[in-house]
């Protein structure tokens, strides 16, 4: 048995002959052409069981191959597997696998295994040595085949490049990776081969992805909490990006955005205990390119959810018919740029070094001082008690909460202030679902339902707001009747606001009796 621990990224085939010159892998590698068979039962049992069963084909070579389920951290996999040499066809698994329990298993699942896909490639492949780490460089070129239950074939290209630690430091295939991806498009993916054959075998094409429901440590350092809810972040951003590309569902770019945001939230949540650097560069960063979705999330928005209700209200007339053409003409910018964005290296770049930033906090100058001076002073008089993750967090949810008291007291709210109370009530609502596991779950589904209701009636009055920017951009010399309908709507909601900070004032903290 080996943990394999391998960093994937998709690129584009076309791209492979710029990615050769890197001085690096600019020397002749290793060839292979490698011919692979995906088995699982006909109800594909071991996929549901987190489990892959591989035959690879090398030259007059064949080996047995079972790996299982890992999660992604950053395109980061990290699993168990077994290969040996067998015979095509005898899944002798009591051999390969050193686990009596799986073996059992495998062994009963075994006469009921079919092909179920294969992968055909050519791999090259170099060793390279990096900051002390040894390194398998692997970049791969085939296609996916698979035959369905309609009795056709389907097949979808491969083109990534894996790198996998042979010896050393995990964060040194991220430093690698940012390396190799000076003149080329590496982004980190989170879907195996396995993975993408079982999507294609079963006809599943990729959809936009809520986030996962958090599992935290009470017990843990704030440090490491921090780094597992970033990763969480980040495998929910990546489930996302990709769909932005194929620009056929707006809830990817949604996503995309409540990671980015989450990503920020938690950093500014952490920044006590995180170095200063980092806070104030990574926070500009997910700022940055939050925003670089901002215009198609607006327009998608004015047009899914507004247009209609100005449709509904006014029918044919000519300014609503007018404004349909310019808004659909800017929906359409917006995303060919949210796609520019997210389609270009630079993005790649930043995803890449915000997942070695992350590995490599502890190793970070302010961190390793703030940790000798805890350690020194357990001799002193004094000693620094370090907060675990529970004292930390509801320590700062109580500040926070605090805050949010103060924020609701304010009378006669203007749209500028409603709109910053929305703000502050998401950042709000994004903490506590960090820490959701530490308080009575009945306590704290109220606490955050209640935000939530707040949230909507303030967010319909911030897409009224937005939407007013929007239509400004047509530089009409007059108001119109969309305009006047916006205007007019955004003060019937203003009048609710009393209600809804009502509702607020009697919110109780989940650590209250």
């Amino acid at each position: 048995m080996a943990t394999e621990t391998e960093l994937k990224l998709s690129f584009s085939a076309k791209d492979l002959p710029i990615l050769l010159e890197h001085t690096l892998i600019s020397q002749p590698g290793k060839r292979q052409k490698l011919f692979n068979v995906y088995y699982d039962t006909p109800e594909l049992l071991l996929m549901k069981g987190g489990t892959a069963v591989r035959e690879r084909k090398i030259l007059r070579k064949t080996l047995l191959t079972v790996k299982l389920a890992s999660h992604s951290m950053g395109g980061l996999h990290q699993r168990l597997e077994w290969e040996a040499p067998t015979t095509p066809g005898q899944f002798d698994f009591q051999t390969l696998i050193d686990d009596p329990e799986l073996a059992e298993k495998m062994t009963m699942l075994a006469p009921q295994l079919v092909p179920i896909f294969t992968t055909d490639f050519v791999r090259r492949s170099w060793i390279v040595e990096f900051r002390g780490s040894k390194i398998e460089v692997a970049i791969d070129l085939g296609k996916i085949v698979t035959k369905r239950l309609d009795g056709l074939l389907y097949e979808q290209e491969i083109s990534e490049v894996e790198l996998e630690l042979v010896e050393g430091n995990p964060v040194n295939l991220f430093g690698l990776a940012r390396v190799l991806s000076r003149r080329v498009r590496l982004h980190p993916s989170n879907r195996s081969k396995a993975e993408v054959g079982y999507r294609l075998y079963q006809n599943i094409a990729i959809s936009p992805t809520k986030p996962a429901d958090l599992f935290i440590d009470p017990k843990a350092d704030p440090l490491d909490t921090f780094q597992h809810i970033c990763f969480e972040c980040l495998h929910h951003l990546q489930m996302n990006d990709a769909g932005i590309l194929l620009d056929n569902d707006e809830e990817y770019i949604h996503q995309a955005r409540v990671a980015m945001r989450r990503i920020r939230s938690a950093i500014k949540l952490f920044s006590p205990v995180l170095p200063m650097t980092f806070v104030a560069n990574w926070n500009v960063v997910w700022r940055d390119l939050a925003n670089a979705l901002g215009d198609a999330r607006n327009w998608d928005v004015f047009n899914e959810e507004l247009l209609p209700l100005l449709k509904e209200t006014f029918g044919n007339h000519p300014d609503i018919l007018a404004l349909e053409k310019f808004a659909i003409s800017h929906r359409s910018s917006g995303h060919d740029s949210a796609i520019a964005s997210f389609g270009s290296r630079n993005y790649s770049v930043k995803v890449i070094s915000f997942a070695e930033a992350i590995m490599s906090l502890k190793t970070h100058p302010e961190i390793k001082n703030r940790q000798k001076m805890i350690l020194e002073s357990q001799s002193t008089a004094e000693p620094i008690r370090p907060e675990n993750t529970e004292q930390f967090a509801i320590r700062l949810l109580k500040r926070r909460h605090r805050r949010f008291q103060r924020e609701i007291a304010v009378k006669n709210r203007t749209l500028e202030e409603s709109h910053q109370l929305r703000l502050y009530l998401k950042k709000l609502r994004y903490s506590f679902e960090f820490f959701i596991e530490l308080f009575p779950k009945k306590k704290m589904n109220r606490y955050t339902k209640t935000l939530s209701r707040a949230q909507e009636l303030l967010g319909k009055m911030n897409d009224l707001a937005t939407a007013e920017i929007l239509l400004a951009k047509r530089n009409l010399p007059q108001v119109d009747i969309a305009a006047a309908w916006i205007i007019g709507r955004q003060s019937g909601y203003l009048s609710m606001m009393p209600k809804v900070i009502a509702g607020l004032n009697e919110i109780k903290a989940p650590w209250q009796k």
